[in-house]
This record gives C-alpha cells, structure tokens and sequence, in this order.
C-alpha cells in the first residue's frame, strides 16, 4: 500500500522546486530592475535604519537549537511589511513568493528561506525584549534627521491620536491594558476601545520625534510633559524656540511647562470659555493734562475694564497721572510666556504650522500601518507604534541619501 504522505512529501519537493525554478526565471527577465527605484529606496532604507546592535543582539539569543531563519531576513522583511503597508503576515509571505525583487531587496535569494506566519510570531514575541534597543535604533534615526534637515526640531506640535486595540471593548479581558477612549467628532461623540500615541513632530519637515503611548482614556493635557521630557531625554539638542498644541492642551499647567521649565512659546488655542469676554466699549475717556513735566493723560476709568476699547492694552498707561485707579493687571495665563497677543496675526502665523502633526498621523495610518494594530498588550503595541515611526524615519532618511528634497513622501515609488 502507498503512503499518502510520501505522495504529498514529493509533491511539496516538486512545488519548491518549481518556486526556484520560477525565481530564478523571473530574475533573468528582470535583471536590471534591482535598481529601479522602489528596490533602491527599500535598500536605502535597510541602511538607514541604525539597527546593527539590534540585530548583533538577536542573533546572539540563538546559542543553540534549531538555526530558523536568518535574523536580518526576519527583520528586514518586517521593516518592509511598514514600509509597504501590509498588514498580515500571510499577505507578506505572499508579496514575498510573488515578487523576486521584493524578496531579493530583503536578502532572499531562494524561495524556502521565506519565513512562515509561525516564524513572525515566534520573532515578534522575541523581538519584544529588545524594545529599548528598537528605541535606541529610533532615537539614532532622529539624530541622523536633526543633522541632515536644518532647522529641524525649532518648532514642534504635540498632539495624541487614536489607536483601536485588536481586542472587543465589550470584552475587555483579551487586552486589559487598553482603555476606552472618547472624543468628539462631527458633532458626535466617538467611543474607542484601545491606546492613544502621544506624538511631538518637528512643524517644519513634519517627520515624528518622540512618542508616549498610554491607554485611550487619558487625558491629553496630562502627558504634554512627559512626551516632551522623553524628548528632552533623549536628545540633549532638543530645545524647541515654539510648541505647538490644539486646544486639547489647553490647561495652565501646560503653559507653565512649556513658558517655565522648557523656556519655550506656548502657541496653544483655548478654549471659548477661557478667554475674555467681548470687548463692547465707550470711546475712550482719557484727556490731556498739563504738568511740569510736559503734557500727560488723566483717566478716571477703571483700567483693563472690559468697558474700554483699548482694554488690556492701552498706550496711555506710561504718561498716565495721579490717578490711584491706574494699577498694573497681569495678563491672562496664556499671554504670560508669548511676546504677542493671543490671536494675533504673529500668533496665528505659527500656530497655523500645527496642522503639520495632522499629515503626519495621516500618513502614519495610511502607509505605515499604525491604526492596524494586530497584537495585544501594551509592550507589543509599542514596538508596532515604534517600527511605524523607524519606518517613516528611516524612509526620509533614504530619500536625502538619494538627493530628493521629498521627505514627507510616504507612498512606495
């Protein structure tokens, strides 16, 4: 009697070799396009991305057992899985046997070293304890982005999205360091069951900096200075002229952390019931005054009424005379630490540079994956937000590297 499994053995014998035999097939037909642009920008990467430690540690956690697949292969092809926007591991493997090129690129040169969906799993639960090297990697990629863009880092926005755990919010159990997030959107209120990313981004070349992640049901407000102190931590540069924030951000304790502690512009809007009231004033009320010491003004209004037109800034209150009314009011907490008035057309000319960490969440969702969150836990969770970011900055790295001015660009070439 024959045994079905020597049958099915020789026939995954016969599809392997056809797979070689196709690839090698396929890198005849296209032998000169390893150097097109997508394969080139997808090495620039490889090279940008200061993983050499990373990977040196990797390696060494493989002492004895089985050999598995090469540790550069797992990694690379993870880092291009970000880079490509592929969520599955099966779609990856998938873009693996069907594109030579794509596999070539990642150090594949024969179709059996692909690494199977077990392998990824096996490597992300690995890769995990080796968080803080991922960061250490993060933290060159920055640096290398801090000498390459000049300016970089001057003006920063901070601002904190949403990001949906791969878990039921009626059964939280499966992912217990989430939390239940809410926000307002559309005139409705949107409920979310996951994290949130606390992201500050260089303004300028909209390219992320450092992040925080917490649960979603945390105030924004709360974690603008720890975002900023991690930043301040791992860059000793990192000393912003301007910071950037909606008005999410808008607490007095914000405004005192950026103006005092970090020596920077708080640009961030209140909100309505913050500021003052409209200014629905009598013309102004101060005459003129003889004295010894030339011509000065009298008032007999209260000054900073909000009955005056030139409430809180009058120009008449350096020549003002005997007058016991006239007594120094302090400016509201979020005019203390700017030279300009809120709202101003100085204040608004930065603040419009805001919308700059917007793009940068929506090309982080939309080509890096960082909204398909397929793990759980809060450790797993922050290696995928960091990979996104390695991804984004590393990509902008390449794009220098290879003479463009486009680092914003996200989309494969």
């Amino acid at each position: 009697m024959t045994n079905p499994l020597a049958i099915s053995d020789v026939a995954t014998q016969d599809a392997r070799s056809q797979d070689a035999s196709l690839w090698d097939e396929v890198r005849r037909l296209f032998a000169g396009f390893e150097k097109t642009a997508y394969v080139r920008e997808l090495k620039a990467i490889f090279d940008n991305l200061h993983d050499d430690e990373l990977v040196e540690a990797l390696e060494n956690t493989r002492w004895t057992g089985r050999p598995g697949y090469p540790i550069p292969i797992m990694w690379r092809t993870i880092v291009a899985s970000f880079y490509l926007g592929i969520i599955h591991d099966t779609d990856l493997i998938r873009n693996l046997h069907a594109n030579p090129l794509l596999a070539q690129a990642c150090g594949i040169n024969n179709p059996g070293l692909i690494p199977s969906k077990y392998a990824y799993c096996r490597f992300r639960k690995k890769l995990i304890h080796f968080n803080d090297l991922v960061a250490k990697a993060l933290a060159q990629c920055v640096e290398a982005l801090k000498q390459a863009i000049p300016g970089f880092s001057e003006t920063v926005a901070v601002d904190a999205t949403d990001v949906k755990a791969w878990a039921n919010g009626l059964h939280q159990e499966t992912d217990p360091d989430a939390g239940t997030g809410a926000k307002h959107k559309s005139s409705r209120r949107v409920y979310w069951y996951g994290y949130k990313v606390h992201l500050v981004a260089d303004a300028n070349s909209e390219l992320p900096i450092w992040f925080h992640l917490t649960p979603a049901n945390v105030y924004d407000g709360a974690h603008l200075p720890t975002v900023l102190k991690g930043a301040e931590a791992q860059f000793s540069w990192f000393q912003p002229t301007h910071v950037l924030a909606d008005k999410g951000y808008d607490s007095k304790e914000c405004f005192r952390f950026v103006g005092e502690e970090m020596k920077a512009m708080p640009i961030i809007d209140v909100r309505k019931y913050a500021r003052r009231r409209p200014r629905q004033g009598r013309p102004c009320e101060a005459y003129p005054v003889q004295t010894p010491e030339g011509i000065r003004y009298r008032c007999n209004r209260v000054p900073y009424d909000s009955k005056c037109p030139r409430f809180g800034h009058c120009p008449m209150l350096p020549v003002f005379v005997d007058s016991p009314l006239n007594t120094f009011v302090a400016p509201s907490y979020y005019e203390q630490h700017i030279p300009f008035p809120y709202g101003s057309k100085e204040w608004k000319a930065i603040y419009n540079k805001r919308v700059g960490i917007e793009r940068v969440f929506s090309r982080l969702k939309t080509y890096r994956k960082l909204d398909a969150i397929r793990v759980r836990r809060m450790s797993k969770v922050w290696l995928h937000v960091a990979l996104s970011l390695l991804t984004m900055g590393s990509t902008a790295l390449a794009k220098l590297a290879q003479g463009s001015t486009k680092v914003r660009a996200c989309c494969p070439r």
